[in-house]
């Protein structure tokens, strides 16, 4: 997403967010005496983040909570976010995302960008909606914690695909095993079942039912005989934490049954100790960073040659 993109973007969440409401009357419902509403559907001036936030607490009041409840966190305040709290939450989308990537994503220089994640200045909205979607590509689901993002126009063909591939990662966890597989066949290749099937490690009738899951969902198109994907995006599952847990068990027992069979080139291991509540934590803290390093390596990534799985538990054994 370019900064033109985020400001139409931008332009269309304010004027889902008003409704019905006249530009002057959302105006004075968001704490401003000028018509600022106008100003900022046209474009012609923006606010900044946490300015936003602020207002739109005025009369959405869950909107104070945004970050939190976009990250999963059980809110410990309704006080909107800070200029610094803003920057906090960017550091923690970017992870390890390299500067130079963000820089090839959202045409901003890395002075620019630097002083946005460092909180030396404060991002506007559309600068800040563009942040999010080139450091976790996540913008829609930031927006789904405000508004439909279906009556949104500039994103609402997105927002279907993207709920599409969701159901298919809860209902046919493999398809989206299928979908890597096909990122890898080479381009002008035809691939075939069989050939996915080996390079999965699933059944035919499993590869077939992932492929027909995938052209139901529109993340694939077949067209001469040859399945093509449509578009690679990322699907996070976290925006139903009551069907998670499934999902993760789901490839948890795929890669111990690979690891049973004897028939996965990975690296398995586990370790019992005992540490400190403290320690703990920076164990965890530990794996957090070392999944978002993978990540990083992972979006780097240029040219498919395989399809990989990792799976992770780091447990306090202590019952609940």
């Amino acid at each position: 997403m370019r900064h033109a993109d985020a400001e139409m973007v931008a332009a269309d969440l304010l004027r889902v967010l008003r409704g019905r409401r006249s530009r002057p009357d959302f105006s004075r419902r968001l704490g401003f005496r000028s018509n600022v509403a106008l100003r900022w559907e046209c474009g012609l001036s923006w606010p900044a983040a946490d300015d936003f936030v602020r207002a739109l607490s005025r009369v959405q009041p869950d909107a104070a909570t945004l970050f939190a409840r976009f990250m999963g966190w059980r809110p410990d305040t309704t006080r909107p976010p800070s200029a610094a709290e803003v920057a906090a939450f960017l550091r923690e989308q970017r992870g390890k995302v390299p500067i130079r990537t963000l820089v090839e994503r959202t045409g901003y220089n890395r002075y620019q960008i630097g002083r946005w994640l460092s909180g030396r200045t404060r991002p506007r909205l559309p600068e800040f909606l563009c942040l999010v979607e080139a450091a976790s590509r996540r913008l829609l689901d930031l927006l789904a914690c405000l508004v439909d993002p279906a009556r949104m126009p500039t994103v609402a063909p997105r927002w279907r695909a993207l709920c599409a591939a969701r159901a298919a990662a809860y209902e046919a966890p493999w398809s989206h095993a299928v979908l890597r597989a096909l990122e890898v066949e080479r381009p002008g290749g035809r691939e075939s079942i069989p050939r996915l099937a080996r390079r999965i490690g699933l059944t035919e009738e499993l590869v077939a039912e992932g492929l027909a899951k995938l052209v139901e969902t529109g993340q694939v198109r077949k067209a001469r005989g040859r399945h093509r994907v449509q578009r690679v995006q990322a699907v996070d599952t976290r925006a139903e934490s009551e069907r998670g847990p499934a999902l993760k068990a789901y490839w948890g027992r795929m890669a111990i049954q690979r690891l049973e069979r004897g028939t996965a080139a990975g690296q398995f291991g586990y370790s019992l100790f005992a540490v400190s509540h403290a320690d703990m934590q920076r164990l965890k803290q530990l794996q957090l960073d070392y999944v978002r390093a993978m990540q990083s390596i992972i979006a780097e990534s240029t040219e498919p040659e395989c399809v990989g799985l990792y799976c992770s538990q780091l447990l306090d054994l202590r019952a609940i």
